[in-house]
């Protein structure tokens, strides 16, 4: 993994933890219809535990990139 592999890693870490502030301190709502004529559902939750994830992934690549370079 190079050095812009890493950084792109660190940017999408970024754009998560924003999102998770967002929806935590913000009171941001999601919301979905899985297709036409379907009722409108929040998702809130579901895309908070989404961003957890994603930053639970970033935090383990980027910490192996790091051992890989020591």
């Amino acid at each position: 993994m190079d050095d812009d592999a890493l950084e792109l890693l660190r940017d999408e870490r970024e754009r998560a933890l924003e999102v998770l502030r967002l929806i935590e301190e913000e009171g941001w709502t999601h919301y979905e219809a899985r297709g036409p004529g379907d009722t409108v559902r929040d998702v809130t939750a579901k895309r908070a535990n989404r961003q957890r994830q994603i930053i639970e992934r970033m935090d383990r690549l980027i910490a192996l990139h790091q051992r890989q370079l020591t």
